[in-house]
């Protein structure tokens, strides 16, 4: 880690608790503590509350728990380190000079190449507000009076201009001490077919791209003449990867945590004239599909999604792609009602602020909107029609977890294709809910790379440190040696230690790994992680416990298999193997009480 530990003490001895966190979340008293509505899920009633006796925050609702550091890591999507240096910027205080034994080189040369950026976002601000070349003219008149653009709000976003030759840019870099290298890995500089190095944005309008604390992460470009795509964005980079940000966010945050909602609509221009016109609570997903990490991090500031793509069939088909993966961060959307020929862009300019605004106060679900597009697409007379409208709406009829609202949104169904409830209740009780609610959490739908097994220890880690009414239930059940990954075990460890001490807490295990910087991180992720918000429930617990035993036991009869394989006259290893294929049938009537 780069801070010691004396120095994690001092910037937290500056920071009143209750204070920080309330410039995020309206706080009351409660006795010798504070409530509030959780900023980290929906909720009416609140059961989020702050300790500064103990120095911790928890929301009783979802599960988020943590020290200071662990809060901002996760209302601000820092790291562990970024988290220290912000607060210590917040009180004004000096952090330590960093050696080169107490930082790394990867970490030298991200901050190198975020000087990089600030530069060059300079160079091309000042392209376009003072070149003389025709072309500069050009973008100037394009955002001026073509998109009809306040010089303010150029400014504020600091938009640019590459020169299209593409040798100005680099020519400005290597004097301001860059190397070639540098240019090239922070996803600027191209070369070209004969060896030479030039600006991948030469001829564009530059958009700058922010992350949450208002760095220059990378670039955008809009063509304006010549051959190439209108949009380019900057290639992944050490500090840039295109489905992890979203376009505005670090200017939008607090207004979109204000209004408790977030219009998400796709291009840089989109963004710029609805922030243009007032309607600042919006971002942009910069014009490429959405991700899973761009829905997680919209998940920080707000619960309500409005999805205001693009009203032509390329939009309606990016809508609702992006409703199932805005709704498996456990997300509430509904989708502004654009005419087919706008974007939010066109229909402002064309139709004014005042008609925009009584779209959005007409926004539609998204049960509704691919309901009607599944009519459009396939009828609702034929039988065959009926079956392929039915079988794609089902997963989302599962998902609801109101009773209530499921019979409501059935009945609806029922009545739209004109069938009997039952045919669509049928289909919905089979294969159990929480069966498959369990088989979801513990599924890699949030990180591809992730084996289910994986995720169900990190659930099982968040249990313990997260919830003590189940702690002893789990540690009856598991031990170290069910956790495959050394960390998982190290971690078990420690929470096993401080507990048996009768001094648990989060606050301090975060502590304790302050100079582990994987195992910080492994920390940050397990108490940040929103889709572990169930792992508090018995039938949840049990499972997650049969999941990393499961796991053990198909490890070990790997083992044995192979030894079967190569001594197969041996009816002791044979019978070896029948005895742990029946220990792992077994687990099936496991039953934590």
């Amino acid at each position: 880690m780069f801070f010691g530990e004396e120095v994690l003490q001092e910037v937290k001895s500056r920071v009143d608790l209750v204070e920080f966190i309330g410039e995020y979340v309206t706080l009351k008293p409660s006795g010798k503590n504070f409530r509030g509505l959780c900023p980290f899920h929906e909720e009416k009633t609140p059961s989020f509350m702050v300790s500064p006796e103990k120095e911790i925050f928890h929301c009783f609702g979802c599960g988020v728990g943590g020290n200071l550091f662990t809060f901002v890591m996760k209302i601000e999507n820092l790291t562990f380190p970024e988290a220290v240096r912000f607060l210590a910027d917040k009180v004004g205080m000096d952090l330590p000079t960093r050696s080169s034994e107490g930082i790394s080189p990867k970490a030298r040369q991200r901050e190198k190449l975020f000087k990089l950026n600030q530069a060059l976002g300079r160079f091309y601000a000042a392209c376009l507000k003072t070149s003389s070349e025709e072309s500069a003219k050009l973008a100037r008149r394009y955002l001026l009076e073509k998109r009809k653009l306040k010089a303010s709000t150029i400014e504020q976003f600091a938009l640019g201009f590459s020169p299209p030759s593409g040798r100005e840019t680099i020519d400005f870099l290597l004097g301001e001490g860059f190397s070639g290298q540098d240019i090239r890995q922070v996803g600027v500089g191209i070369l070209t077919a004969g060896g030479e190095l030039i600006d991948r944005f030469r001829g564009r309008i530059i958009f700058p791209l922010h992350d949450i604390q208002g760095r220059i992460i990378g670039f955008a470009g809009r063509l304006l003449a010549g051959e190439g795509p209108k949009y380019l964005n900057v290639s992944d980079s050490p500090l840039f990867s295109k489905g992890e940000n979203l376009y505005g966010l670090f200017q939008a945050k607090r207004l979109i945590q204000k209004e408790g909602k977030v219009l998400l609509v796709e291009g840089y221009m989109d963004f710029l004239t609805l922030f243009e016109e007032g309607i600042g609570y919006c971002v942009a997903s910069m014009g490429t599909a959405l991700t899973r990490e761009q829905a997680r991090l919209l998940r920080r500031y707000t619960d309500w999604v409005i999805l205001g793509y693009d009203a032509d069939s390329a939009g309606q088909a990016a809508t609702l792609r992006g409703i199932q993966i805005l709704l498996e961060q456990g997300l509430r959307v509904s989708i502004l009602p654009l005419p087919a020929k706008y974007d939010p862009d066109s229909f402002l300019r064309e139709k004014g602020k005042e008609q925009f605004l009584q779209l959005l106060t007409q926004d539609i679900s998204f049960f509704d909107f691919h309901t009607e597009l599944l009519i459009k697409k396939y009828g609702s007379n034929s039988l065959e029609s009926k079956i392929k409208i039915i079988r794609e709406l089902l997963p989302f009829l599962q998902s609801l977890n109101d009773p209530l609202e499921q019979g409501l949104r059935i009945n609806h169904l029922a009545k739209l294709v004109k069938v009997d409830e039952a045919l669509i209740y049928r289909p919905l009780r089979e294969g159990g809910v929480s069966n498959r609610i369990l088989k979801d959490m513990t599924s890699s739908a949030g990180n591809v790379n992730e084996p289910g097994n994986v995720k169900a220890e990190k659930m099982l880690l968040r249990t313990l440190i997260e919830h003590p009414h189940q702690r002893e239930r789990v540690l009856r059940e598991i031990d170290e040696n069910c956790f495959l990954i050394g960390e998982h075990r190290r971690l078990y460890r420690a929470i096993v230690h401080f507990w048996q001490e009768g001094n648990f807490s989060a606050s301090r295990l975060v502590n304790v790994f302050a100079e582990d910087q994987i195992m910080s991180t492994l920390i940050g992720e397990i108490l940040a992680r929103e889709d572990f918000v169930a792992c508090a429930e018995p039938e949840v617990v049990a499972g997650l416990v049969q999941s990393v035993k499961k796991a053990v036991y198909d490890r070990e009869i790997e083992k044995q298999r192979r030894l079967c394989l190569s001594r197969p006259e041996d009816k002791e290893e044979l019978k070896k193997l029948s005895e742990l294929l029946k220990q792992r049938e077994e687990l099936k009537k496991l039953n934590i009480k």
